[in-house]
C-alpha cells in the first residue's frame, strides 16, 4: 500500500501506479486543464473528442507509466509517462488517430464554431511551419516524455506535482532512459518556474499563434524542455 504523504496545507495524499479504474478521472482531469491548466472549452467543445487526442494513448498504450495522486480518495492529479516519443509517434497515428477521426464524423464535431476556429488557428500555424521542431535533436538525448496535471488549483503548488515528478524520475531511470522531455507554453506561468526548479532547461522556444485567439496577451511561444535522468 502506497504510503501517504501531507500537503504544505496538511491534506494528506497518497502516490500511487495508474490503474484501469482511475481512466474516467484522468479523462476529467485532462479536460479541466486541457488550455493552460484551465478548462478545454476556452477553445474546444468536445470533452470526449478532447480527452481522446491527449490522454487516451497513455492510459490505453503505455498506462505501466504512469501514475496518479488521490487527495482524500478521489484522483485529483496524474503524470502520463512515455519511454519512447518515436513509438507513441508511431502508434497515436497508426491507432488512436483513425477511431478520433471516425467519433468526430460521428459526433459532428465541425458544427461547433468554436472547434472550427480551433481548428482553423492550428491548420494557420501548420503553414506557417510553427510545428516544424527539430524534434530528432530533442530525442537522441531526451527520448520518453511526460504530461502531468493537478485538476484542483488549491492542489497546486502543495508538493503533489513534485512528488509525481520525482516518482516518474525513478522509474525512467529503473528502466534505462537517459532523459526526457515535455512541451507547454509561455502563458502556463505556473508550470514554467515549476519545470525549471525540477531541473528542466528549455531547449527549444518557438513563436506560435495557434492560441493568439483565445488569450488576452499574446505573444505566445512554445517551449520544449529537457532533463537528464542519468
Amino acid at each position: 500500500m502506497p504510503a501517504a504523504s501531507v500537503t504544505r496545507d496538511g491534506r494528506r495524499f497518497i502516490l500511487r501506479p495508474y490503474e484501469p479504474r482511475d481512466r474516467s478521472r484522468v479523462r476529467y482531469i485532462c479536460c479541466e486543464t486541457g488550455f493552460v491548466g484551465q478548462p478545454q472549452e476556452r477553445v474546444f467543445d468536445d470533452r470526449e473528442l478532447f480527452a481522446d487526442i491527449f490522454s487516451s494513448y497513455w492510459t490505453d498504450y503505455e498506462p505501466e507509466n504512469a501514475f496518479v495522486t488521490e487527495v482524500e480518495g478521489v484522483v485529483e492529479g496524474y503524470i502520463l509517462g512515455c519511454l519512447d516519443t518515436r513509438l507513441q509517434e508511431r502508434v497515436f497515428h497508426e491507432k488512436v488517430l483513425p477511431k478520433i477521426y471516425r467519433r468526430a464524423w460521428k459526433r459532428g464535431w465541425l458544427k461547433s464554431a468554436k472547434n472550427r476556429r480551433y481548428l482553423y488557428a492550428m491548420l494557420k500555424s501548420r503553414l506557417r511551419g510553427e510545428f516544424k521542431i527539430p524534434m530528432d535533436r530533442v530525442l537522441k538525448d531526451y527520448p520518453a516524455h511526460l504530461h502531468t496535471n493537478i485538476a484542483d488549483p488549491t492542489l497546486r503548488g502543495q508538493g503533489i506535482g513534485k512528488a509525481m515528478m520525482l516518482a516518474l524520475f525513478d522509474h525512467l531511470r529503473g528502466r534505462g532512459v537517459p532523459g526526457l522531455h515535455l512541451g507547454t507554453t509561455t502563458h502556463n506561468r505556473e508550470a514554467v518556474p515549476f519545470y525549471k526548479h525540477l531541473g528542466f532547461q528549455v531547449m527549444i522556444e518557438r513563436r506560435v499563434t495557434f492560441y493568439d485567439h483565445a488569450i488576452p496577451d499574446p505573444p505566445l511561444h512554445l517551449l520544449i524542455f529537457s532533463r537528464r535522468l542519468d
